[in-house]
């Protein structure tokens, strides 16, 4: 009680008489400061002082340690960031938050420190005292210091202090807290000025000679310092702040470390100078109360007031913070974690009897809305899902974000009339966008064991993407719709290593009137390293599904190029043409092309041929003919591949820009034994060759076939019969001792 009335004391002195430097200009602005948590720091590098405890300081491990050591972890886990200690000298600390080498600093704010930082709210209170030597002259003022040696820390407020007091003394600025106090035990000056509590620590853990003499001073709020002008971290730690505040967790690790923080008196006579230190101003400011009474008074109303809406403020920020801590800032309803915490009180009140039924929900237009409509349009259709979702009786919801909802009920029978509800028109104006919704749901009926919320959502989850892949409104989990653990493996390891693991593998192509290999197929192979090569049909459709697709055709494409360069500066006088498969979702991506553009800069683009299916060419029609008719202009050719397996092959070549066409190798393999397939390749070869176009031959693994295929005139060849696909190494050595198969 007495270390709570002496701070709030100082505080309201302070209020008084020593406005703060940090936030005197601001009160207002932080009033009203928006409580949405910015972006957070993943990790926040804190610098300080090594020789500061018991706020902080190093331990005999050189590991850090004290109360704010424990504030910022305590901080740090409110938002899922994580924070790093570098404990130095003072003024080395400054130095690396200036420049860029350490993100905060706990300090107490000063105008001139306000040129370099910005402040938090703060979080601790400090005062000075005088240390002397305990054999020598005890100083009780600051004024009894005339000529003499004062000892400081470089870099310290208290540094500053005398600094911009200018009297009548010498300073001595030493290395860091620890030397101020020696240089007072060795005599070299006759006392140091600093932080009575961490003074009091550093005296007892070296054994010092120096004793406390005066009483505190200059009281002065404690912060955390961000470099001038970092907003985003300046948000974030006033945020930790609030929170620890709110949750308790600055209590907690106040408590732990009170018996060290908290000032205490060093005997009788200390308490007594103590209590003077008070008692005399308050005297002195109880005289000029009488000698301006209507003034103070008048001071002292507005302040109270000022105090009493602050403290108003306060409650409904910590109201506030609690209520957006659980709750989506779009919608009112629960965020995920509120969520959880909710179904799994329920479940474990519940116990045996607890049946829970999970509903997912997502809106599968939103990106097209925000693409279209803007943001606004997306905004206001997910706030008006909420407050249906709001509506549903015995119901709880949450909104995860993205449009990705949940609603947990207590009996399975509801499920399909909370869907029915949820799917009726939101909007009345038929110019309104609705949402596409798609759910799943799973329930604790289908589990044998006790269940957790969070595994309750993901197999919600695993029943909405299985609902997506299938084009199904509704799908209910089951076991039988888990995902496969190994390519959960595979999606797992890509975004882990990206392409690291891939290689290229090539695959000759013979041209038959030349009887001469000048064409490759570039063919992308996984090498894992302990499931060892893994085929494309195995992967593709997982990155296709996750997006990965883009990031892996972007590395083909490259790998080509630069084996293009090599092969263009070994063999300029023949050098090889290389095809790359490229998909439907490229033709759709606005980067592409500037990608394409930028990549083939240092090679001849006429050495490169994309490949497209003809399903994705006739899917994306118009699309494909503008980007291939583009990439024709920088001099790249096209070929159509799996030619044959569409609905209207013959229709579209003369509207597209290619050069070539792949023959689909379910025709070429059987064009020696039926009649059919021995039509469609040859009227295909006819009608390619009447177009201008060249024409391959896809799955040739004999000689018969090879033969069947120059006698109908098709351009080049390609399969078994001639070279499977090989990496580059084992290319270079067939190139070097390739010889045609007679004729």
């Amino acid at each position: 009680m007495r270390s709570l009335f002496a701070v709030g004391l100082i505080v309201a002195v302070t209020a008084f008489v020593v406005p703060s430097s940090a936030n005197t200009d601001n009160s207002e602005a932080s009033q009203t400061q928006v409580i949405k948590p910015a972006p957070h720091y993943k990790t926040i590098r804190y610098a300080g002082s090594k020789y500061y405890p018991p706020l902080e300081w190093l331990d005999s491990d050189d590991l850090p340690q004290g109360f704010i050591t424990d504030l910022r972890i305590a901080m740090a886990a409110t938002d899922g960031s994580s924070a790093s200690f570098d404990l130095m000298l003072w003024q080395n600390a400054l130095s690396a938050v200036k420049n860029g080498d350490a993100d905060a600093i706990a300090l107490i704010p000063s105008n001139r420190r306000a040129k370099d930082f910005d402040f938090t709210q703060p979080f601790h209170y400090v005062a000075h005292g005088i240390f002397s030597h305990e054999d020598g002259v005890q100083y009780t003022q600051i004024d009894q210091l005339t000529n003499k040696i004062i000892a400081v820390a470089s870099g310290a407020y208290a540094q500053t202090q005398l600094q911009t007091m200018a009297g009548d003394y010498e300073l001595l600025n030493t290395a860091d807290e620890l030397d101020c106090l020696k240089q007072v035990a060795l005599k070299n000056a006759d006392a140091c000025i600093e932080v009575s509590t961490t003074s009091d620590e550093l005296i007892a853990m070296y054994d010092l000679p120096v004793q406390l003499s005066s009483g505190p001073f200059w009281p002065q709020p404690y912060a955390f310092g961000v470099k001038k002008g970092n907003t985003k971290l300046l948000s974030q730690l006033n945020q930790q702040l609030a929170t620890v505040i709110v949750n308790g967790d600055y209590e907690r690790v106040y408590k732990q470390w009170a018996h060290q923080i908290e000032s205490k008196p060093h005997g009788l006579l200390d308490i007594i100078y103590h209590a003077l230190w008070f008692f005399v101003p308050l005297a002195l400011l109880a005289t000029l109360t009488l000698c301006w009474s209507f003034t103070l008074r008048k001071k002292v109303a507005q302040k109270t007031q000022a105090l009493r809406a602050e403290l108003d403020h306060n409650r409904q920020l910590q109201q506030q913070i609690e209520f957006n801590a659980a709750h989506d800032n779009i919608t009112g309803l629960l965020t995920r974690t509120a969520f959880f915490n909710e179904i799994d009180q329920q479940l474990q009140a519940q116990q045996d009897n607890a049946e829970v039924t999970l509903i997912i929900t997502q809106i599968s237009n939103l990106e097209s809305m925000i693409t279209v409509f803007g943001y606004d349009t997306a905004f206001t259709t997910v706030a008006r899902l909420g407050e249906r979702l709001n509506t549903l009786p015995n119901a709880i919801s949450a909104h995860f974000g993205s449009g990705l909802f949940a609603i947990a009920v207590n009996d399975s029978e509801q499920v399909e009339q909370v869907i029915d509800n949820i799917v009726e028109p939101l909007f009345t104006d038929a110019a309104e966008i609705e949402p596409h919704l798609v759910f799943g749901y799973a329930d604790t009926l289908c589990s044998i064991d006790s269940i957790k919320a969070a595994e309750l959502v993901r197999r919600a989850i695993t029943a909405l993407t299985y609902a997506q892949r299938k084009k199904l409104k509704v799908s209910h989990y089951r076991d039988s719709i888990e995902p496969d653990a190994n390519n959960l493996r595979l999606l797992n390891d890509f975004q882990k290593f990206g392409c690291r693991q891939f290689v290229l593998h090539f695959q000759p192509q013979l041209d038959l009137a030349k009887q001469s290999v000048s064409h490759v197929e570039a063919l992308i192979r996984w090498q894992h390293p302990e499931l060892g090569l893994i085929p494309p049909y195995q992967f593709i459709p997982l990155l296709e599904e996750s997006g990965g697709i883009k990031q892996l055709t972007r590395w083909v494409i490259q790998q080509a190029v630069e084996r293009l360069k090599q092969d263009e500066s070994a063999n300029a006088s023949k050098p090889l043409m290389i095809s790359v498969n490229i998909s439907s979702h490229d033709l759709v991506d606005e980067d592409f092309l500037p990608f394409v553009r930028k990549v083939i800069g240092d090679i001849n683009p006429s050495h490169l041929v994309f490949e497209i299916t003809e399903s994705e060419l006739i899917e994306e029609s118009e699309r494909a003919r503008e980007v291939i008719q583009k990439l024709a202009s920088m001099g790249i050719g096209s070929a159509v591949d799996d030619f044959g397996t569409g609905y209207s092959s013959l229709a579209y070549l003369n509207d597209l820009s290619v050069q070539e066409i792949k023959l689909d190798r379910l025709f070429v393999k059987n064009i020696c034994s039926n009649k059919r397939s021995y039509k469609i390749v040859k009227s295909t070869i006819d009608l390619a060759h009447d177009l201008g176009l060249y024409t391959v031959a896809e799955g040739v693994e004999d000689r018969e076939t090879l033969e069947q295929l120059k006698q109908l005139g098709c351009d080049r060849i390609q399969g078994y019969y001639i070279a499977k696909p090989m990496p580059e190494q084992e290319l270079n050595l067939f190139l070097e001792s390739f010889k045609s198969p007679g004729f």
